[in-house]
């Protein structure tokens, strides 16, 4: 994984991006994704497991997925 992370949003309304540390479960990244492409700069972010969870307006998850920063 890079210093910056692309996701394109294919519905017409903006959605959450939540980011969270695999080991604490703690929320490191929050974020609203607008129609298209949207790009997060995670260079902050310590090597390590984290979870990406999408969800939309009615705060349902409709995407997860592993990231791991090397």
């Amino acid at each position: 994984m890079t210093d910056k992370l692309y996701i394109t949003n294919r519905t017409n309304k903006p959605i959450l991006a939540t980011i969270s540390d695999n080991n604490t479960g703690n929320n490191v990244i929050n974020c609203e994704l607008q129609p298209g492409q949207n790009e997060l700069i995670i260079q902050h972010l310590n090597v390590g497991v984290y979870m990406m969870h999408l969800h939309d307006e009615c705060d349902g998850t409709f995407y997860c997925q592993v990231l791991t920063k090397e």
